[in-house]
């Protein structure tokens, strides 16, 4: 196998040589026989003077008979050759010229504007390039010499290039476990066509994803720290209030704790919900069920909470569909984006449910639209009030009613049936959320 791969790389230069003289070679020899016809051989040893200065190579102009017509003298294999009209005669028929490339020698037998036959010489000056050639070609250990030299070469260059990506990703790594989760690896490693630049581009989405989780973390504490602190304090001024305060305003102070501690009872278990909901323990085991009976049950309770408020929640469409999921947690979730919707309904109006069966592209799923006619949302908060603890309402007393988890918690169940939340202000006031779930999801893990 060395042997005959070290012939192909001896040869390569050899074949490439005759493959370029046997396009040059009939043009100069044409070229040459018509000068020398026409102006005679000055032109043409001029000519042929000039071509050897520039390639630093010697040619030969001889007759038909094999005889020099210029002033100068030709090796003794030229002369030779050019004598062997069989030969060269032969190569013409078949448009060739007559080449030797380990002897550098290349000749073209052309006839002129008068008929007559000119033969044109080539002879390369000595170079390194055709004695390696022929010396690789001929002695097996200079073969195996040169193909263990190559092989060293290519396998030096070959592990440069593995091993240089996996350097720089193991320095990433290392970066990203002491802590600095803005580390990204390299973009030459990200920008290769190959199973390591598969792995560098992952490598970033993985460390993009835990960059994201643990800022989330830090939000989420320092969001659970300060939304504690409101209700504890007031909690804190009431009993000592109540502690010093008259008989008849005990009842006051201790209807007040009451009421904040339940705030901090729904909030904490709010936020047990979302913590669930992330870590996956409420995603073990899918059930299928009926969803348009689900989101009806949802609206009748809903519905007899609001008609408290003097408002209502009416389902005004509802197609037919089964779903394969998590019942209880969509139950939730719709749950808490119909009573947001009650919350901020104006006194009087109907929170509107629908539910649209679709067809896209051949993927079923549902169509979820929750709406009120309440005062929405300002544009630039639409997306927020899906973080937790964020609220998009800021006037009134409807702000201080909710811990601004419910929505929270929705956007997390959704996502775990592989659907999307998003909320818009309806062309004529309310705001609008829309839930799409597709009817054969799988859960995210």
């Amino acid at each position: 196998m060395s042997l005959e791969t070290s012939s192909i790389l001896a040869n390569y230069y050899e074949t490439r040589w005759q493959s370029v003289l046997h396009t040059i070679m009939p043009m100069e020899a044409e070229k040459c026989a018509r000068m020398y016809e026409q102006s005679g051989k000055e032109a043409v040893q001029e000519y042929l003077d000039q071509l050897q200065a520039q390639k630093s190579v010697r040619f030969y102009f001889f007759d038909e008979d094999g005889n020099p017509l210029l002033d100068r003298g030709a090796p003794e294999l030229i002369l030779k050759l050019a004598k062997n009209k069989e030969g060269l005669e032969r190569t013409a028929r078949e448009n060739l010229s007559l080449v030797s490339p380990r002897q550098g020698l290349a000749m073209r037998l052309v006839s002129g504007p008068s008929g007559r036959k000119y033969t044109l010489a080539f002879q390369q000056s000595p170079n390194l390039i055709m004695p390696v050639s022929e010396a690789v070609g001929t002695h097996p250990y200079l073969r195996l010499l040169a193909i263990g030299l190559f092989g060293a070469v290519l396998c030096f260059l070959l592990t440069r290039h593995i091993t240089k990506p996996m350097s720089r990703l193991s320095d990433a790594a290392t970066s990203l476990a002491s802590g600095r989760l803005e580390t990204r690896v390299d973009r030459s490693v990200r920008n290769r066509y190959d199973e390591i630049g598969a792995l560098g581009r992952n490598f970033d989405r993985m460390a993009e994803q835990i960059e994201s989780l643990v800022n989330s973390q830090r939000d989420l504490l320092g969001d659970v720290s300060h939304e504690l602190r409101s209700p504890l304090a007031r909690l804190t001024v009431a009993l000592g209030l109540l502690q010093h305060g008259s008989p008849e305003e005990m009842s006051e102070y201790a209807g007040r704790i009451g009421i904040e501690a339940e705030r901090l009872d729904k909030m904490i278990g709010q936020l047990l919900t979302l913590t669930r909901i992330d870590s996956g323990a409420e995603f073990t085991r899918r059930e299928t069920f009926d969803l348009t009976n689900l989101v009806q049950e949802v609206a009748a309770d809903g519905d007899f909470e609001a008609r408290a408020r003097q408002r209502e929640v009416k389902v005004v469409h509802a197609d037919s569909c089964t779903m394969s999921g998590f019942p209880e947690m969509l139950r939730s979730a719709i749950e808490n984006v119909v009573r947001n919707a009650i919350r901020f309904a104006p006194n009087g109006t109907t929170v509107e449910v629908s539910l649209h069966q679709v067809n896209a592209s051949s993927n079923e799923s549902v169509v979820l639209k929750i709406r009120d006619h309440g005062p929405g949302v300002s544009p630039r908060l639409l997306t927020d009030i899906f973080k937790p603890f964020h609220r998009g309402f800021t006037d009134g007393d409807a702000s201080g009613r909710g811990a601004g988890l419910g929505l929270a918690i929705a956007e997390r169940v959704v996502r775990r049936h592989d659907g999307t939340i998003r909320a818009y202000n309806a062309s004529d006031g309310g705001l609008v959320v829309e839930i799409v779930l597709p009817l054969a999801s799988e859960a995210r893990p």
